[in-house]
């Protein structure tokens, strides 16, 4: 329970400094396209369930390297991969363009102002935003990827997703009160690293 907390707590501080200024834009575009409430009820319940998707996949994964008796692998390349993602966040720029491709935003965007699949947007764009490359995403992954259980694994996205929601939902209300607030995301990006450095530490104990 405490990890859920801790989760939905540091997805919600890094919602509200990133994930709002990155896909803000989609967002404010799918509401201003006529978008009804079961619209936007869709968008966001796909985009979490894209998550949820994405979280099983990586515990298997996890699950499937630790059953070849590579843990330590695990633990280190996750550990590095949280200390260059926090870098990246907070330097951005060429470095974060690596990991956050603007190939499915592009995608969407596209797809918004196509007549034929408003029908539908909630549903498509909604699980396309979850795919949507995003370091935060990626970090929340790596947790599911070293999960102790299947349940574990899944429920860390799907309160993700939730913890997504207040930014995603209120951004555009309150993006004045978010920008003063932005400078914070700074530490929470420090503390992917630190995370990254103690998985490191445990690929480390896990070798003596």
């Amino acid at each position: 329970m405490n990890n859920l907390l801790s989760t939905f707590a540091l997805g919600l501080g890094l919602s509200l400094t990133h994930c709002f200024f990155m896909c803000g834009g989609i967002l404010i575009l799918f509401n201003h396209n006529k978008s009804t409430y079961f619209d936007i009820f869709t968008y966001h319940f796909f985009r979490i369930i894209a998550y949820v998707l994405i979280g099983i996949i990586a515990y298997f994964l996890g699950y499937f390297i630790n059953s070849l008796n590579l843990q330590i692998f695990l633990y280190f390349f996750l550990g590095a991969f949280c200390v260059f993602l926090g870098f990246a966040l907070i330097v951005k720029g060429n470095l974060l363009a690596l990991i956050e491709n603007q190939f499915i935003y592009k995608k969407i965007i596209l797809l918004l102002s196509n007549k034929k699949t408003s029908k539908y947007k909630g549903f498509i764009f909604g699980f396309l935003n979850g795919l949507f490359p995003c370091g935060l995403v990626y970090f929340f992954v790596a947790k599911s990827m070293i999960a102790k259980s299947f349940n574990e694994a899944w429920l860390n996205m799907f309160v993700f997703g939730l913890s997504t929601l207040p930014a995603m939902l209120l951004g555009g209300v309150f993006v004045k009160e978010i920008r003063k607030i932005k400078n914070i995301q700074y530490f929470l990006f420090a503390l992917i690293i630190v995370y990254g450095f103690y998985l490191c530490y445990l690929a480390l104990k896990l070798s003596r």
